[in-house]
């Protein structure tokens, strides 16, 4: 398995394997589920059955699951290595993982050889992505997440794209930006908001929709209303 520490990122001038290291030690399985391209069901399933380790961190009275480096770089491998080995096999793979140091190049297993080239490469790009996301979003006074500069709930966005298109969504919210739609479905996907599900029309467009539909019309028979004297 040939690892990514002699190996530049354009995007971030420092080794993927830098980038692994700082930025993806600790990831809720949320954020692991997005960074690798799989669903949270299936990396809380993957938590849940022992198939990787996850780490405990309390926040107040919430127990966070947090998993590092090694279990993305097995899960990145995952749909490959599950089709192709037992499950004791891939076990034996994933402790592998863990134990693999930073300057190695290869890891061998058997008569099997493992190389993370594009798959180190492919969680560096995702990281940056969730970073940036991150970064376009801040808190209001009521600790609702809102796109930075517009201060426009981010959940609301995200609920929109059900029903509208971006560039309707982007009509209707002057300042929004293409990107930060896009970046507002990630998040919500990332962050997913408890509740009910908010709504997927803007009020412009509700209200443009009812009046296209007469719902606002009166129906009458024509005839002038007389003025009635008022006692």
């Amino acid at each position: 398995m040939v690892l990514a520490s002699n190996i530049i990122h354009p995007y971030f001038g420092m080794t993927l394997w830098e980038v692994l290291v700082e930025s993806a030690v600790s990831l809720t399985l949320n954020e692991a589920g997005y960074v690798v391209e799989q669903s949270n069901t299936a990396i809380n399933r993957a938590v849940d059955r022992g198939v990787i380790k996850a780490k405990l961190q309390r926040r107040g009275k919430i127990r966070l699951r947090k998993v590092g480096s090694a279990e993305l770089r097995f899960l990145a491998l995952s749909g490959e290595v599950e089709r192709k080995l037992t499950p004791a096999y891939r076990r034996e793979v994933y402790q592998a993982i863990r134990r693999l140091s930073t300057d190695a190049h290869r890891l061998e297993i058997g008569v099997m050889t493992f190389q993370l080239v594009d798959v180190d490469r492919r969680i560096a790009e995702r990281l940056k992505r969730l970073q940036e996301i991150k970064t376009l979003v801040g808190e209001a006074a009521n600790a609702e997440p809102v796109l930075r500069g517009i201060n426009v709930p981010v959940y609301e966005i995200a609920a929109l794209t059900r029903g509208q298109t971006v560039a309707e969504i982007v009509e209707d919210y002057p300042g929004l930006t293409p990107a930060q739609v896009e970046a507002a479905v990630e998040y919500a996907q990332v962050y997913p908001k408890a509740g009910r599900p908010l709504p997927a029309r803007s009020l412009k467009r509700m209200l443009s929709d009812m009046a296209a539909s007469g719902a606002w019309d009166v129906e009458g028979d024509g005839e002038p209303i007389e003025p009635r004297q008022i006692p």
